[in-house]
């Protein structure tokens, strides 16, 4: 893949607080550098959509640089949907899901080395409800934890860990449909993990059989609240009891809730409660620049 020669850069100014002057102008500088046009784009959180895909009618990027957390990334990936355009990402979130499945460095300026760098991966999408979804989502005590931790007063690692706690002491069972292109079963479960990557943003593998561009996803389901087989699913442990964890692989899904109504959150966005959730991939739907060790990893 080329360097770059026009590059859109996304920004969203709160993502991860601090000042962004800094990181904007080293950009700049690798604009002057390197001799490719370069446009700066700060969202606003209201017509963000129409601001960007006009930009991209206008000035026809061939890279695109997000600097934001996993709900900017997302919004600017459905809009490259089908695009050849290659992504790079500036990871600013509290979660950073995505990044950390790509292996993308926590250290911004070799993370914008990278993001405009000429190594590249392909990377599957997932249809979820009509949401997209580029890593993680799930319904059940994953959820819960996601709604708890936004409503708490707490933020950063101690109002985690309290939410954590509280969820944990308030999870509950509910039954399940799940229908795919490869079987049908029913279930109770205190969970169900719909996995396109391998782990969350704080680097629990929880989908041990995560490939990023593969053209399938994952349905990892506990059908039981169980310490030691969560505690090694967490671990990345492959050697889980098929009685309380079960891991399916499927390229199109149907996940029915029987008894009530769930709580559903995708790629850490809590998006309220479902009777249903209908997946299904999107193969190869984006380019994502990588670090060159990941790149030699493939």
């Amino acid at each position: 893949m080329p360097f770059p020669k026009k590059v859109l850069l996304v920004i969203n100014p709160i993502a991860g607080g601090g000042d962004k002057s800094e990181m904007i102008e080293s950009i700049q500088a690798k604009s002057r550098d390197q001799g490719f046009a370069l446009e700066v784009y700060k969202t606003d959180g209201e017509s963000d959509r129409q601001a960007i895909e006009r930009i991209m009618e206008e000035f026809t990027p061939d890279r695109v640089l997000v600097a934001g957390g996993d709900g900017t990334i997302n919004q600017v990936a459905d809009i490259l949907r089908g695009q050849e355009v290659v992504l790079g990402l500036l990871p600013l979130g509290s979660a950073n899901g995505l990044a950390t499945n790509l292996g993308l460095p926590p250290d911004i300026d070799e993370a914008i080395e990278a993001a405009l760098g000429e190594h590249t991966s392909c990377l599957d999408g997932l249809l979820l409800n009509g949401h997209l979804g580029l890593h993680l989502s799930d319904l059940g005590l994953n959820a819960r934890l996601i709604k708890n931790y936004e409503e708490g007063e707490v933020r950063g690692k101690w109002g985690y860990a309290k939410e954590v706690i509280s969820t944990l002491a308030e999870h509950e069972l509910f039954r399940v449909r799940i229908t795919t292109d490869q079987e049908s079963y029913e279930t109770e479960a205190t969970i169900v993990i719909i996995g396109n990557a391998t782990m969350y943003g704080t680097g629990v593998v929880v989908n041990p059989h995560g490939d990023l561009c593969d053209g399938k996803f994952e349905i990892i389901t506990a059908t039981r609240f169980d310490f030691i087989e969560l505690a090694k699913l967490l671990a990345g442990n492959t050697e889980l009891d098929p009685e309380v964890v079960k891991i399916s692989s499927a390229t199109r899904a149907e996940i029915e809730c029987l008894d009530k109504k769930i709580l559903f959150q995708v790629d850490g966005e809590f998006l309220g409660s479902v009777n249903r959730v209908k997946v299904q991939v999107l193969p190869g739907m984006l380019t994502v620049a990588v670090p060159i060790k990941v790149a030699a990893d493939e």
